[in-house]
């Protein structure tokens, strides 16, 4: 094997390694949110997050065990939490965004423009 062939064999497998490592990173990322709506929405979510040694554990607020998933998949796991709780406590009318509690009665209004509620309707699936 010739020099520039073992060259152009280093350069391909360390680009093969860049992509491999950004397709990685890029799918442990979370979801893009909306930053307003998705910080009113926070203290209504089912669980908190709590820092531990190894990262990240998921506290349910209804007293079930803390979920310690690895810090791939944390996000994944509060993403599709979210999704299934504003499934069922979202509700949209027109540009109004109403919580309800678990009895179905209203906690709250939020006042949403066109892009945050593209982005609800995305993101939660309402």
């Amino acid at each position: 094997m010739s020099k520039n062939s073992k060259n152009l064999l280093l350069i391909g497998f360390v680009v093969i390694f860049f992509i491999v490592g950004f397709i990685g990173f890029k799918d442990a990322l979370p979801e893009n949110k909306n930053h307003r709506v998705y910080t009113i929405l926070q203290e209504y979510f089912p669980y908190n997050l709590e820092k531990r040694t190894g990262g990240l554990a998921i506290v349910y607020k209804d007293g079930r065990e803390k979920e310690k998933p690895s810090n791939a998949e944390i996000f994944h796991i509060t993403d599709k939490l979210e999704k299934e709780w504003g499934k069922e406590y979202l509700k949209l009318e027109n540009s109004v965004l109403i919580i309800l509690d678990k009895d179905k009665k209203e906690l709250r209004k939020i006042e949403l423009s066109s892009d945050e509620i593209i982005w609800i309707k995305q993101f939660f699936g309402i």
